[in-house]
């Protein structure tokens, strides 16, 4: 599918889903059903999984065999930052499902529920009938968005987080008084124990429940206060109300938390995972790098429709409460982001998870607005719907855009991703078991060979995570390394180009690397013992592609395996 085709056939799904909609007022159900089919078409042009999704399947099938929640055996690394998704992965496994296939569809089904969790939000933000139809615009924005749709079947744990996430917001606003002086709705604080699973998808969770912490106090103080005209007894009952409605809120958090906290602590040792360790510092160099991240997403994807909020909360008082709770979770995500340096995978991955509350927020401040506006001057309907329609199909290409932009990286990427995995199997299928390898990236590669692998830049290895090294020069991920530590574990196998080649690599390729801006590939190729330890082979892998890799000298059952490269 080319990209005019794509974005005609999704502009034609969005025109018939809102006909649709508004005919049959069936609004929920329509936003589903031409959400999956936007998501269908996306997923047509996109066919993409990511190699880092390949890290999370390692962990989830080791999990899965008995071998526990490990990179290679014997070894605990907390190489991975969504324990939730890949114990999910592992159940699935277990009752014979295929991994990969699993994390994709499974995924794609989950971004389906965000469209109708994010329909939901932007209703309850607005309400009526103008909630409805903003609810519909907004999940189908986001669907048409690049990035939600590229991560949606990419493999990782963006729409299980989103999905996750969406829940206990919309809990939130049910268990919040309709007003600030009024009862409580009686709903039970189900959603401290939905962030608990928030928390277990990705750790940045739990920032996102001190956030609604926060506003749940602030609640309960302005409820407090509003008893405090009907004397002391009410005061009285109303502070024992409260406060066990707010405790047992945070015990539903810690039920889930806590348990899982202690485990992965007692297991792994450390305060966070070892990605956090691998990728992050701190620096003016890192900062500004994630501020350029955040910028770009807010340049492609109309940020500065985000300024439409405040103006909402100045002029509409009646949804203040709930719009400002939903923009500080956006904002603290955004700042988060921005923080820890950003990220160096495709369409802002760091930034799809947030994306149902992003849009979710700028249709409902801009349906408020435009209430506003039609009901101090008021217009035709039917001109006021054409407008209305053509703005939204508008907006639709416009978040498609930058998909456009990356069309070619994806394809290198998606080529890439496919190299590697017959690289993987290559390796399970001709080398012993016991035989080690140490390559940059290692997902797919260790995925496909099932060998134990040394992660060169660190992201499953601890030692290299936590050497203290300057951050924010290169892409996020890929600036952590130690050659003398890798050479000194002898891998059998080191791995520095991680595609197929048309013929075998001489020298002056790998001379080439020398320049790379991946400084565990560039520091290997200038050490002078890879050239004394290692012995630069190839193999013939079928069709005429070459996998080039360099074979310790005394690795004699690999030496046999392979063709020894060209001068």
């Amino acid at each position: 599918m080319t990209f005019p085709v794509l974005v005609a056939s999704v502009l034609a799904t969005t025109t018939v889903a809102g006909v649709l909609a508004r005919v049959t007022q069936r609004y929920l159900s329509t936003t589903i059903a031409a959400s999956a089919a936007i998501l269908l078409l996306q997923h047509v042009y996109f066919h993409y999984t990511s190699d880092d999704a390949y890290i999370s399947y390692r962990y989830a099938r080791n999990l899965a065999d008995g071998v526990g929640v490990v990179w290679n055996p014997g070894e605990n690394v907390e190489g991975y930052t969504n324990f939730l998704w890949v114990a999910i992965l592992a159940a699935l496994h277990r009752l014979g499902a295929d991994i990969v296939v699993s994390g994709r569809w499974l995924g794609f089904t989950l971004a389906i529920v965000a469209a109708a969790g994010t329909y939901r939000l932007t209703a309850d933000l607005l309400e009526g009938e103008a909630g409805r139809v903003a609810g519909v615009v907004a999940a189908l924005l986001l669907a048409s968005s690049g990035a939600w749709a590229l991560w949606t079947t990419a493999g990782l744990e963006a729409p299980l987080f989103a999905t996750l996430m969406l829940s206990a917001i919309l809990l939130h606003l049910r268990e919040r008084p309709r007003e600030a002086s009024g009862p409580s709705r009686g709903w039970l604080p189900a959603s401290g124990m939905v962030w608990g699973f928030v928390a277990l998808a990705r750790p940045e969770g739990v920032l996102l429940f001190a956030i609604s912490g926060a506003f749940k106090l602030g609640d309960a103080v302005a409820h407090y206060r509003s008893a405090a005209p009907h004397g002391i007894l009410h005061r009285s009952f109303a502070a024992i109300r409260i406060g066990g409605t707010l405790l047992a809120w945070a015990i539903g958090f810690a039920l889930i938390f806590v348990p899982y906290f202690v485990w992965r602590f007692d297991t792994f040792g450390w305060l966070f995972p070892n990605t956090f360790y691998a990728k992050i510092g701190s620096g003016l160099d890192q900062y500004d790098r994630g501020l350029r991240y955040l910028t770009s997403f807010l340049q492609q994807y109309g940020g500065w429709l985000l300024l439409l909020v405040p103006v909402t909360l100045a002029v509409a008082a009646g949804r203040r409460g709930p719009m400002l709770y939903v923009l500080s979770l956006l904002l603290s995500w955004l700042a988060y982001v921005a923080l820890v340096g950003g990220d160096s995978l495709l369409l802002f991955r760091f930034l799809a998870p947030i994306l149902p509350v992003f849009f979710a927020l700028i249709v409902a401040s801009t349906g408020t607005l435009l209430m506003m506006i039609c009901t101090e001057q008021p217009l035709s309907k039917r001109v006021a719907s054409a407008a209305f329609a053509v703005v939204v199909l508008s907006a639709i290409a416009f978040t498609l855009y930058p998909t456009a932009n990356q069309s070619d990286r994806i394809r290198g990427e998606r080529s890439a991703v496919h190299d590697r995995g017959v690289i993987g199997r290559w390796m399970r299928d001709a080398l012993p078991a016991t035989t080690t390898v140490a390559a940059v990236p290692v997902g797919a590669i260790a995925y496909e060979s099932r060998l134990v692998t040394i992660d060169m830049l660190g992201i499953t290895d601890e030692h290299i995570a936590h050497r203290d090294l300057p951050l924010g020069e290169f892409p996020a991920g890929h600036e952590k390394y130690d050659t003398e530590y890798v050479l000194d574990r002898q891998p059998d196998i080191i791995i520095l180009f991680d595609g197929l080649s048309s013929e075998p690599w001489t020298s002056a390729d790998y001379d080439t690397l020398r320049h790379v801006f991946i400084l565990a590939v560039a520091d290997m190729i200038g050490n002078e013992r890879t050239s004394a330890e290692y012995e630069r082979r190839a193999v013939d892998v079928g069709e005429g592609m070459w996998f080039n890799l360099l074979v310790r000298r005394g690795a004699t059952a690999v030496m046999a395996k392979t063709d020894l490269a060209p001068p």
